[in-house]
């Protein structure tokens, strides 16, 4: 598979993706540059749909494909996470029940530590029952994110 990779400006911070030949599927996206394969593109949906969320269209990652997770549990919370609107939040708990495994909030967690495309599948918007939780890039860099999408209290 041919592969690409390109950055853009996110509320948090310049945000490295990779995609593939279609420029339609987001292989990863992180606010580090660990990972980045492929030639440099500074132009694609891509690059559009982070400059539409940056101006406040907060949807504009919904058009965008992204692979299979890894396992069956990583695809369903994924998928679930990806529902969550934008402005709203999830505890982790919420996020389990949601998936269909009403118990495995901690296991919620760790999908969400092991996101591989952040932004687009909105991790940040899982938070813990009693604050805003962890966040792989730090609770700062989530406060921005959730700030951004309009939610309040954090």
């Amino acid at each position: 598979m041919n592969v690409w990779h390109g950055t853009a400006k996110s509320p948090a911070g310049l945000v490295y993706f990779v995609c593939d030949e279609s420029d339609q599927q987001i292989i990863s996206a992180r606010l580090d540059p660990r990972d980045i394969e492929g030639p440099a593109r500074k132009s694609s949906l891509i690059h559009d749909a982070f400059a539409q969320y940056n101006e406040g269209v907060l949807d504009a990652f919904d058009g965008l494909d992204v692979p299979d997770a890894n396992s069956a549990f990583n695809a369903k919370v994924y998928a679930a996470m990806r529902q969550i609107p934008p402005g709203t939040v999830h505890t982790y708990g919420e996020l389990a029940a949601r998936s269909g495994y009403s118990r495995a909030a901690r296991a919620v967690g760790t999908a969400c530590g092991r996101n591989e495309i952040v932004i687009v599948i909105p991790c940040h918007r899982v938070v813990a029952s009693n604050g805003v939780g962890g966040y792989g890039y730090g609770v700062d860099t989530k406060v921005k994110l959730l700030v951004h999408e309009g939610v309040q209290g954090y």
